[in-house]
């Protein structure tokens, strides 16, 4: 029976030796990111039946001490699957919010920086003009303001732009993280596929294992299932990322504007994001132009939709500003024609090819160069005195208090788009889209004979009518053009006019429709406002629902130091018996060896 003491001393100080280890194991990990509490799972060792070794066979069996079964890693998956659902919605929602916040940022309103108060500032300036056109000191300031709205304009377009780039840079560096983070996950798959079939538990690993999924899902929608043999397996969409062992690549594919889209590195395929980081990405940064994306767009174009809205009002006070401007006479004009000129330089392409009116916007260089261009006068300013050419008046001002009273132009002009130029052919086939409130609308005129451009008109009127007539779109001619007119607000114009295989190009309609252009953009800044404050309610939600399961999480596998102290005197105090016992057992043999069998001697 000593023997068995011995023996059942020696496992209870290695057991509680090894439980002071995981103990102390745990305390140095206290605030390692990722790290999950660990307990050593005693268990008693098998039982002997030895009625020998008793003299009494009704003792049943004997203990033959404790042993360490396994040392288990405290976790919940269920937790885990909810922190992970819900940090896809979180990087999301943080990502969104910090990019409306820049957004808000930039346009910089309700403030005397703001485009809204250059604008006033703008109109202000022809208001005066009207009622002093002899003044070169208030035409020389109408130039200036002029030039005011253009700078504020482009500034506001090129940092809009500077922001979209800046998102689309982030869409690869964050694929090129999905990618890394991939290949941990499989590298440590296979360490703890290894290590599991070996017997043991990999329980370190898997924290590192599980603290790269929950990096993971903050950057992209993710699925994980885990296998019985302990792998995981990651899916983006209905695609593996990760398989076992195998990482299924990322990749970015760049349109002529250097937008990416991510793609699986195999097929090229689409990858289908829409959370996490990169999906605020994307929503906020838009579509590519690439064929692979779908129609209509599947992100919410946030800044591409921002930057369509600042061009159209700065076209739309650059062709309302000009259309009146021409029609008027300058200090400078010494004919009885009107000057024929826009106070902004107009593009060299077609209008309505043209997109980028808030980067282009410019004051003509005739009035930079000499103010008394500025045509302020609705009747001229020259005329003959005693048969000498003589300027009679410094203009009326009328012309300049029409575009003064632009500021409360409803702008009720139907919408409409005129392409360039077009070849007649006979016969051409014939296909472009109908851009109808930002979707596209295909349409295909074959078949059809005709063998000037009013034929090739009523062929086109016919097939849009037929698609849907209640677009209430009119095609008709404007000297070797086409125009696509309605006077419904949501025509957005003709995108890529293809006759004979040759793209003619997209044309589209900007223009502010029944509203004024004050009120417009009050409009455009009161919605991104409230898409901001949207997005900081639920940004704050989210990191509510999260910091609720990090620290039920952290109640179930979170290391305590108060019971992790507790747990060091419990098991010091064993070790510390368990010493004891033994020396007591030594004590008995010694007294059954020296001792026993020497009466009489």
């Amino acid at each position: 029976m000593s023997f068995f003491g011995l023996e059942i001393g020696k496992k209870a100080l290695m057991t509680n030796q090894a439980a002071l280890t995981v103990t102390g194991h745990n305390i140095a990990n206290v605030d390692t990111p990722g790290y999950s509490r660990q307990i050593a799972a005693l268990v008693t060792t098998t039982p002997l039946h030895a009625p020998s070794l008793t003299g009494n066979n009704r003792i049943g069996q004997v203990g033959t001490g404790v042993d360490v079964d396994a040392i288990y890693r405290v976790r919940d998956a269920l937790v885990d699957r909810q922190i992970r659902y819900e940090n896809q919605f979180g990087g999301y929602w943080d990502e969104i919010q910090t990019t409306l916040s820049r957004m808000e940022v930039i346009i910089n309103e309700p403030t005397k920086e703001g485009l809204r108060e250059v604008m006033d500032q703008f109109w202000q300036a022809w208001e005066d003009l009207a009622g002093s056109p002899e003044s070169t000191a208030v035409r020389a300031v109408l130039a200036e303001r002029g030039a005011a709205v253009a700078d504020a304009f482009q500034h506001t377009y090129k940092q809009l732009q500077t922001l979209r780039e800046d998102l689309n840079l982030n869409v690869k560096v964050k694929t090129d993280e999905i990618n890394s983070l991939g290949q941990q996950i499989g590298e440590l798959n296979l360490k703890i596929l290894t290590i599991k079939n070996s017997g043991k538990r990999p329980n370190d690993l898997e924290d590192k294992r599980d603290l790269l999924l929950d990096q993971l899902s903050e950057i992209v929608n993710i699925d994980t299932k885990f296998d019985e043999n302990g792998s995981v397996n990651v899916k983006i969409g209905n695609r593996y990322l990760v398989q076992g062992m195998d990482l299924y690549k990322l990749d970015t594919l760049r349109d002529n504007e250097g937008m990416y889209m991510v793609v699986w590195e195999a097929d090229q395929v689409r990858t289908q994001i829409t959370s996490g980081q990169i999906g605020a990405y994307l929503d906020a940064r838009g579509r590519t132009n690439l064929p692979q994306e779908k129609e209509p767009s599947q992100y919410k174009e946030i800044l591409p939709n921002m930057i369509e809205e600042l061009n159209s009002l700065a076209k739309t006070i650059i062709i309302r500003t000009n259309s009146i401007h021409e029609t008027g006479f300058s200090l400078n004009n010494q004919t009885t024609t009107a000057d024929g000129t826009g106070f902004f330089a107009m593009p060299a392409d077609p209008a309505d090819q043209f997109v980028n009116w808030a980067e282009f916007i410019q004051v003509a260089s005739a009035i930079v160069n000499d103010s008394k261009n500025i045509a302020a006068a609705a009747e001229p300013t020259w005329g003959l005195v005693n048969s000498v050419l003589t300027q009679t008046n410094a203009g009326d001002g009328k012309n300049a208090l029409l575009i003064a009273q632009l500021k409360q132009d409803l702008n009720v002009a139907a919408s409409g788009v005129t392409t360039g130029a077009i070849t007649v052919t006979p016969d051409a086939d014939i296909t472009f889209s109908v851009v109808y409130a930002g979707v596209k609308n295909n349409i295909t005129v074959t078949g059809a004979t005709y063998s000037d451009l009013t034929g090739m008109a009523a062929a086109i009127q016919s097939a849009v009518t037929a698609a849907n007539p209640g677009w209430g779109i009119t095609v008709g001619v404007s000297g070797g053009s086409l125009n696509f007119a309605s006077s419904d607000g949501n025509f957005n114009g003709i995108s890529d006019l293809i006759v004979n295989g040759s793209n003619l190009g997209s044309f589209q309609h900007l223009m502010i429709h029944s509203v004024t252009a004050d009120d417009y953009w009050r409009s455009v800044v009161a919605n991104l406002g409230v898409e901001r404050q949207e997005a900081i309610r639920m940004n704050d939600n989210q990191d509510i629902v999260i910091a609720e399961l990090i620290d039920k999480r952290d109640s179930i596998s979170g290391v305590s130091i108060d019971e992790e102290g507790t747990n060091i005197i419990k098991f010091q105090n064993a070790y510390n018996a368990s010493a004891r016992f033994i020396t007591t057992i030594d004590e008995m043999l010694d007294v059954l060896i020296s001792r026993t069998g020497v009466v009489g001697r």
